[in-house]
């Protein structure tokens, strides 16, 4: 049984795992009253938000790599699967060029490289249950203007769990960032994604993802030659996933914050299915 629990989102960046939401602070200012300049409060929103769409994409054990729709690209070595739930007792998918390579994703070109494991924590129990480990799992993206290139590298952990009513993924994921026009970036997840069904609805395995709430908690380390910021993440208004949006982005509604342990704090909006998010820096009142 092939296990697709909706449609890969097609984008671009990882990581999550539970954490308790106490105060956090900036390393650099432990009093929290930095100011965080417009272009690395774009950097960082845009962190947050990758983060939310790879994620609704890894939820998936064919797409864990979050490629783009419609498409499979990796080599995979093992395929027992003693429960037949779609998850491999153990497995390493691995991608490479030329064929996790696309033209024309988001005006531009992504390719993906790196490998994952991916084991099923109850071999022997028909459930969603998965872990997956990522080694080196990069995202070059090269965008039709160049300030919107970056590559990503990501290592760490994801686990899901859950059943029809709702489900988790639990992220420990590092990422290194480079961008053609600013110094490079660390940023460390160490977040929690759930997603319930909207009422009436339910998950199931081999069905696409139906409408519902994600909400997403945790806290985000941001690195940047010697700043280093530890950020609360929270969930202000759920994210409302539609079902039936067309585009890779499917996510109508919702906001969330990266929060400083002085108060201020990045503000991640989404305004419409297939539109990105806005990202704003309020300081401390």
């Amino acid at each position: 049984m092939r296990r697709t629990l909706w449609n890969t989102t097609g984008s671009a960046l990882a990581a999550i795992l539970v954490m308790g939401l106490s105060a956090c602070s900036d390393s650099t200012n432990p009093s929290g009253g930095a100011l965080i300049s417009a272009p690395e409060a774009n950097d960082i929103g845009e962190a947050v938000a990758d983060e939310v769409d790879q994620s609704v994409g890894a939820l998936t054990v064919e797409d864990v790599a979050a490629t783009p729709p419609g498409t499979s690209c990796a080599t995979v070595s093992g395929s027992s699967d003693t429960d037949g739930d779609g998850a491999p007792d153990l497995a390493t998918y691995t991608f490479a060029l030329p064929a996790c390579s696309w033209t024309g994703f988001r005006g531009g070109t992504l390719e993906i490289t790196g490998s994952v494991d991916i084991s099923d924590p109850t071999p022997s129990v028909f459930d969603f249950a998965y872990q997956a480990t990522l080694h080196d799992l990069q995202f070059k993206f090269t965008g039709p203007q160049g300030d919107l290139s970056f590559t990503a590298v990501r290592n760490g952990t994801r686990v899901l769990t859950g059943n029809a009513s709702g489900i988790a993924l639990s992220n420990n994921i590092t990422v290194d960032r480079t961008f053609p026009v600013r110094q490079p970036a660390s940023v460390s997840h160490n977040l929690l994604l759930t997603f319930t069904p909207a009422q009436g609805e339910s998950v199931a395995l081999g069905q696409p993802l139906p409408d519902g709430t994600f909400e997403k908690s945790g806290t985000l380390t941001w690195s940047r030659g010697s700043t280093t910021r530890t950020f609360a993440v929270t969930t202000v208004e759920p994210l409302v996933w539609d079902a039936s949006c067309t585009t890779d982005r499917k996510i109508a509604s919702g906001e969330i914050h990266a929060t400083l342990g002085g108060g201020g704090y990045i503000k991640t909006v989404w305004n419409g299915c297939g539109q990105d998010p806005v990202r704003t820096f309020v300081p401390a009142s």
